[in-house]
Order: C-alpha cells, then structure tokens, then sequence
C-alpha cells in the first residue's frame, strides 16, 4: 500500500512538472486544519466538516471529513470569516463562527464533540485573531481594518510594509501615488525585507504580480487603501509555492460583496493652514510674508476622495418572472465589490535657478566684454573689447541660431531676484489620480467557483522641472505632462474535484508606463528653432544649450516607457494520508519597452569660448572691469561673458545622437514546484519542498541588446 502511495505520488510530481502553467501559491488563500475530538479526547474519525461563510448566504465553500486521528484539512480557502459545522453520529451538532482566515495563513480550528443528540447544537465563537504555530513561514498580516484606519499621511499601503519586523524603510516622499513627487524624485519602492536588496521583492495583488520587471523597485498599479482587504508580507522560510524573487513576498487581497450592500464615503484633506513652514521658505520668503512679517508657507492642496459599494448581484430574470415579481432577481452565490478613488494634490514647489539679466537678454552687459582674444599659457589678450554699457550689436552681428534661442526662451523665463543671476521662483505643480477597482465573485455551484477583478488607473502631472535627473530649474522651460497608467485583469477558477483533491487556474495580465509628453518653452511646437542638424529632427525638444553660470535648457526627451505581463497559472492538492501535498508548474511573458536609454537625440550645444583659431589654448578671456585688462574668468563675470560668447555664435562643442536609443525587451519564464505537508504526530508536522526557476534570457526585438558569452 504504502509503495503504491509513493508511486502515485510521484507521478502526481511528474505531471505538475510537465504542464505548462504558472504556480498559484497561498497568494490569495489560506488553509483551515484541525482535529475533533469528543470530551475524553479521543479522536472522532468520520466527522462530517462542513465550512460556509455566514456573510454570503452561508454559501458552502468546502465539506470534508476527518481520518482515523480525527484530522481534516481544508486547503485553498479565499480569505473571509468562516462557519463551521461538525457532525457525527451519537454527539451533538458543532458550530464554530467568526473563524477569521488570513492570506497565506494555517487556521487551526479544533473542535470538542459532546455525546447526545445530532439535532442539538453547540454553538462556539472563534477569536479571529489566531497565533500560527504550525508553519515555519515568518510573516505579518495586515487586515483591512488597519489598513484602512491607521493613520498614513499618503493613503499608500506600502508604508505600512515598514512595519513588519525585518523591514528597513528608504521610501522618498510618496504623499502622492505615482512615479513621481512634486520634487521630481521617482517614486521608488526602496524598501529591504531581511537585509535583500529593495529591487528583490515581489508585490501581488489578488495574485497577480504588480512589480514593474524593468527596474524591479516600482509597481505598475497600486490598489486603492479602501479596496485592500487585507496583506501579508512573508519575510523568510516561505514555501516552495512562493517564488519570483528572493526577498520580500508582499501578497495584497482585495475586499468582496457580501449577501448586503455595504459601502463607505471617505475625503482626506491636507493643507497648508495645518503644516510647518520649511527652513528655505522662512530664509527666502519665495511667496512673501504675512501681516505679522512672517514668511508664508508655500499652498498645500490634497484632496483624496472617493466610495466603495459591495453586495450581491442583481440582473434580469429571463424567462423566470411571475406577473407580479420585480424585472430583477438576485444572482445565486454571486457578488461584487466597486471602488472608486480621486486624488487633487495642488502645490508650488520653488525653484532656483541662475538666468540672465533683462540688460543681457538686451545685448548690453554690465561689465566689459572680450570680443575675440587668445590664450597663449598664463598669457591672456584681446583683440577687440566691448565696453560695459555699449549694445553687443553695435560690434558684431548676433548669431541667427542664438537670436532665436533669446527670443523664443530667454526673453521668456522671468528676471533674476536674488543676487545677480538667481531666480527663486514658486511653480504651479499639479498631480491628479483617478482609480477604478470592480471584482466578481461568482460560485456556480458548491465545488465550482470563480472570480474576476479589474483595476485601471490614471495619473496625469504637470512635472515643472522635468524627470529623471534633467532639470532646467527654470519655470515652463522644461515642463511636461506626464501620465503613468496601471491596468491589472485578474481571473481565477477553483474547481473542488473530491474532497482530497483541488483544482486551481488563474490568468493575469498587467500593464504599467510612464508617458511624457514635453509642453516647455524647450519643445520645438512652442520655440521652433531653425538650425541645421547632422541627423535632422531627433524628437519634439530643440537642442540642448548649457552656457557657463546659467541654469541649461534641458529636458528629459518625450518618454515612451511601459511594460506588461501575461501569466498563466495553475495547481493541483492531494491530500492523503497525513500529507496535503501542492504541485505547480509556471509560463511567464513579459515585455519591457523604453525609449531614451543614451545619447543627446535632440542635439546639445555646450562649451561657449571667444578665442581665435590661432590661440594656443581654446578658452574664455575676460576683461577687468578696474584696469581694462585681460584677465581669466570666474563668477559672474564668467556668466556674461560666456553669454555673450552664446550671442556671437562662438559654440565649439556640439554633440547628437543619431537614434533615440529605444529597447523592447521581451522575456520567457517557466517555475515548477512540489510541496508536502506531513503531519508526522500530534505536534511535529515537516514541511518540505522543491522548486525549479528558468529565467529565460532577455532578447530585444530591436536586435539592440548585446549579451556578453564567455564561451566565444
């Protein structure tokens, strides 16, 4: 008997093995496990366990029976308060309520059985808070209701990640949810989960893999707070069925209807009127003061809003109507769940930037200016000198390119106001989200059930000095508008063959970007420069000019970056014996798209001098406001010269890229595992298990990327 068993088993293994779906683990479940006894403490073998969830019409969710040491199992239970029933011959009817299960988690019920009659019950209530003391896996579960009441300044769950024992936090300033904050920082998910690395943690919503497999520290949609739940974040020791990454495993489950209508309202507000002024608004004062000589504090506007509606299902009844009754009827066993969520955050970041005086802008410079010289070791001369006061045109003829750049934009960024060239200037920074979350939980009968769950989201910005580390720190010179859309479908199957024996599948699909369009005075639809290029137009932005002592025209190239994933998934228990085994196998596609990964496509004019052909050293010479002398330069007087040096055309370093280096990464995984639960005696029960990963290599469809083979 027992080699049949073992061979069976086997060739239970080698089946997952062979088939080609994705590993569904304890992402969105739990197990229920216990033992009946009667009052002696004897075992009752042949009990009938019957589990229902009080909230859905006692919808009956699984009916096992107990073995010969008067253990059950019920594997792969959705997360919900249970009901369970207990009957056996000669002892009175059990009923245990509020038995709370948690994602991922091992409830323990068990069960005491009195002599008498089945038609009497003893009615038990459950704590929903159970401690787990038959599993190895370290992790923190955070409900729903702590979700949603505790106090978090940015209404994103991933704070409350930090919680959890093991996990260091180095989150940027994420009070709005998207890629970016009103400082232009990129929303990271910078946290580490035992000492792993931030980039080797995987988020799960409904089991569906949110994580953007590009840069691995972000995530394509988040879920709203009020649509979670609950969460748990396993954080070492987790089973063979969780896999992905090696750090953090963080599985999100949303809320479901129940058999009533339940929703919610709910507006947070944060506003300036209840912050503390930052330091450099009370050194700089960029919005003034106030009656009592005070610095103002800069205008804070967030505005987060929304509802969420649950309950059961109503449609037309075809066919199924009496005169009398109502064009709807209640679905069996069916429910939904809708969540709404709106963000307005509005503030006026402040910017300082360096930028010419109205007097340079004019053609007329405070300080006198080398027309051409040469450089010749420490020896400095100049051929031609402009005095301070006299209009450059007077001297030479200004260059047609940069005649156009100092009308199209210089003359366009407002004036210094504070010291000679700086510019502390509030900007107008806008940020909206807009969230929808629909989930269908439907069971067509008692041992087939099934789900669905779309989210879709928007996260339109106006991003006033660019993204990703190219800022101009002047405003509407660099400004874009950005979008970052999430989609996430999710749909799953449970199908309860026997008792012993289950059935899942899943399908998900994600989808996350970030979109740039380029609305600054640097777009050529608002400045169009006419200047001949090696390799013609290489996006919307004109080229890039960076002049000494001044704050660059630059900005981040129109940005195409979006990724998404299609799994399938699919496991099989077995339960026999003492053992509640899984089996899994995985099949991944994922693609990565992104373009400006390298290079200037736009052009880039840098490097401003006004030495001869014949000078010794390529450089600036300036000229001594004291003595008339020629002289090197440095501080502000660099920045005028090197304006004019911009004004006469004297450009000796230019720099394009012919292509706006695009990849489309595409990639293939396939995961397979094997898992046993052995109970090997009343409190000793060894978990074991193997898991197989390919990561399949990346390849760029483009046929850009390059792969580096020891063997050749």
């Amino acid at each position: 008997m027992r080699k049949n068993s073992f061979m069976s088993m086997l060739a239970a293994i080698a089946l997952a093995l062979s088939i080609t779906t994705i590993a569904i683990g304890q992402e969105i479940t739990g197990n229920i496990v216990g033992t009946v006894k009667d009052t002696a403490g004897a075992a009752v073998a042949g009990a009938t366990v019957r589990i229902t969830v009080p909230s859905q019409s006692d919808k009956l969710v699984r009916t096992v029976t107990t073995n010969n040491d008067g253990t059950f199992v019920a594997p792969n239970v959705p997360v919900n308060v249970y009901s369970i029933s207990v009957e056996a011959a000669n002892f009175k009817k059990s009923v245990t309520t509020d038995i709370k299960v948690d994602v991922g988690q091992r409830r323990s019920v068990d069960v005491t059985l009195e002599a008498g009659n089945i038609a009497e019950i003893v009615t038990v209530e459950a704590d929903q808070v159970a401690v787990e003391t038959s599993t190895p896996t370290a992790s923190t579960t955070i409900n729903g209701d702590q979700v949603r009441e505790l106090s978090i300044n940015n209404r994103n769950f991933v704070q409350l990640v930090t919680l959890a024992p093991g996990v260091s936090s180095n989150l940027s300033d994420q009070v709005y949810v998207g890629n970016f904050n009103p400082e232009g920082q990129a929303n990271t998910i910078n946290i580490s989960v035992n000492g792993a690395r931030s980039s080797q943690n995987t988020f799960t919503v409904d089991g569906a893999d949110i994580t953007d497999r590009g840069s691995n520290i972000t995530i394509q949609a988040f879920p709203s707070v009020d649509s979670i739940g609950e969460f748990k974040v396993l954080r070492s020791l987790y089973p063979a069925e969780s896999g992905r990454s090696g750090g953090g495993q963080v599985n999100v489950v949303t809320r479901s209807g129940t058999d009533q209508f339940h929703g919610s309202l709910f507006e947070f507000v944060r506003n300036e009127k209840f912050n503390a002024n930052t330091y450099f608004n009370n050194q700089l004062k960029p919005f003034g003061v106030d009656s009592e000589g005070k610095a103002r504090r800069s205008p804070f506007r967030y505005n987060n809003y929304g509802f969420t509606i649950g309950g059961p299902v109503y449609f037309f009844k075809f066919g199924e109507r009496d005169p009398d009754e109502s064009w709807f009827g209640k679905m069996p066993r069916t429910y939904f769940f809708f969540s709404e969520e709106q963000r307005k955050d509005r503030r006026y970041p402040t910017l300082t930037g360096s930028v010419p005086t109205q007097g340079m802008r004019n053609g007329v410079f405070s300080v006198p200016i080398c027309i051409s010289g040469t450089i010749a070791g420490t020896t400095r001369t100049c051929n031609q000198i402009l005095p301070a006061g006299t209009p450059i045109s007077s001297a030479i003829t200004i260059n047609p390119v940069a005649a156009q750049y100092l009308s199209g934009i210089f003359q366009n960024e407002p004036l210094p106001n504070s010291n000679v060239f700086t510019l502390v200037s509030p900007s107008s920074y806008r940020a909206d989200f807009q969230q929808e979350v629909v989930k269908i939980d439907s069971a067509f009968t008692k041992d087939w059930s099934a789900y669905y769950r779309y989210q879709r989201d928007k996260i339109p910005t106006v991003e006033i000095n660019s993204i990703f580390g190219n800022p101009c720190n002047v405003p509407e010179v660099c400004t874009g508008n950005v979008n970052s859309p999430g989609r996430a479908h999710t749909g799953q199957t449970t199908y309860v063959i026997n008792p012993k024996m289950i059935f899942e599948a899943r399908y998900t699909y994600t989808y996350g970007a970030i979109l740039l369009d380029n609305t600054g005075l640097i777009s050529r639809a608002r400045t169009p420069v006419n200047v001949p290029l090696p390799f013609g137009e290489g996006d919307s932005r004109i080229p890039n000019v960076s002049i000494s002592g001044l704050s660059a025209i630059q900005a981040m190239p129109d940005y195409d970056n979006f990724s998404d994933k299609n799994d399938i998934s699919g496991s099989f228990t077995w339960i026999f014996g003492n053992h509640t085994t899984k089996y899994g196998a995985s099949f991944s596609k994922y693609r990565k798209h992104e373009n400006a990964l390298g290079g200037v496509a736009n052009g880039s004019f840098s490097g401003f001098n006004n030495t001869t052909s014949a000078s010794a050293t390529q450089g600036t010479v300036c000229i001594s406001p004291t003595t008339n002398l020629p002289i090197s330069c440095s501080g502000n007087q660099l920045a005028a010269q090197s304006f004019a040096n911009f004004l006469m055309g004297n450009n000796v370093a230019f720099t394009q890229s012919k292509y706006d280096l695009t990849a489309d990464f595409r990639q293939r995984n396939f995961e397979a595992y094997a898992q046993d639960e052995f109970r090997v005696g009343k409190g000793l029960t060894l978990y074991y298990g193997v898991r197989y990963s390919f990561f399949g290599a990346p390849w760029d469809k483009n046929g850009l990327l390059s792969n580096f083979v020891p063997d050749l």
